[in-house]
């Protein structure tokens, strides 16, 4: 049987242990809101394999995130603008939803491919879920929008932090919003906890989106219910996270990123699994 890329075979591995303890899940065809998804998980039996019992989508679709960025992509750079206001003492909640935290900050404006959005929530991942030149880093962050014209038009942002172990005086600091945003974590332990998330930095992340080459592709939410149709921009800017933070943001969140799908429109990274196995045993 053929894989197409050592990123997937190694995906597919990964999976293997999971179908096999598996074999007698259903998928499911109801379809759940986001914020209600709160049984999914990103191991065991409510790990990314077994994602279909949420929605069905998560085993079968064709256009499934995260994938391998490279760099003969579509790119999204020219005219695109990212209007995020810095949060100040409005006190926008920042939350632990026992998947990642997340702060919901709707209303700022940002114009990505030549559409206009609204910036809805953003979150993060640890480690990245995308791969760069199959590449991964520590932590990605997604600024999830929603179409002006059309609501039902998503756009996700993502943004890649690396770690610097020794920051100098070129680079005196972490990105600020990042440093911010750690610091708060002490207060949102558990799941439910909440915070306001206040003075809060965004220039780093404006100068990841404005004029920045993005690459840009037409996938999926990267959590149930997996919903395609999502209009991804994962930029070529790396943002910069100490140890420190990093670390934080792992005790907090765990590891809570889904694994490397198969590429869009090519055959589910979970078929594939279920493919593998049904051959190995003839």
């Amino acid at each position: 049987m053929h894989f197409p890329t050592a990123s997937l075979l190694i995906s597919i591995l990964h999976l293997l242990p999971a179908v096999q303890s598996c074999t007698t899940c259903q998928a499911s065809n109801k379809l759940h809101r986001r914020s209600d998804d709160s049984h999914f998980d990103y191991s065991d039996l409510t790990g990314p394999v077994d994602w279909d019992q949420f929605s069905a989508t998560c085993g079968t679709g064709k256009s499934q995130s995260p994938i391998n960025i490279i760099s003969s992509m579509d790119v999204s750079s020219r005219g695109d603008v990212a209007h995020y206001a810095d949060i100040e003492d409005e006190g926008y909640d920042f939350n632990n939803t026992g998947h990642t935290v997340e702060c919901y900050y709707a209303g700022e404006k940002a114009t990505l491919g030549g559409v206009e959005y609204e910036l809805q929530r953003f979150h993060f991942h640890t480690p990245s879920e995308h791969r760069l030149n199959n590449q991964w880093y520590p932590l990605e962050a997604h600024f999830v929008h929603a179409g002006v014209a059309d609501p039902n038009t998503i756009a996700v942002v993502g943004i890649f932090f690396d770690v610097k172990e020794e920051l100098t005086d070129l680079l005196p600091e972490s990105d600020p919003m990042i440093a911010r945003m750690s610091e708060l974590l002490s207060d949102i332990q558990e799941t439910g906890d909440s915070v306001p998330a206040t003075f809060v930095d965004l220039s780093g992340v404006r100068s990841a989106i404005t004029n920045a080459k993005k690459y840009t592709y037409v996938g999926s939410l990267t959590t149930p219910p997996c919903t395609e149709g999502i209009n991804w921009f994962v930029s070529e800017t790396i943002l910069t996270i100490s140890i420190a933070e990093l670390n934080k943001f792992k005790s907090v969140m765990g590891w809570n990123a889904r694994d490397l799908q198969s590429g869009i429109g090519k055959t589910n990274v979970v078929e594939y699994a279920q493919q593998y196995l049904s051959s190995s045993s003839k």
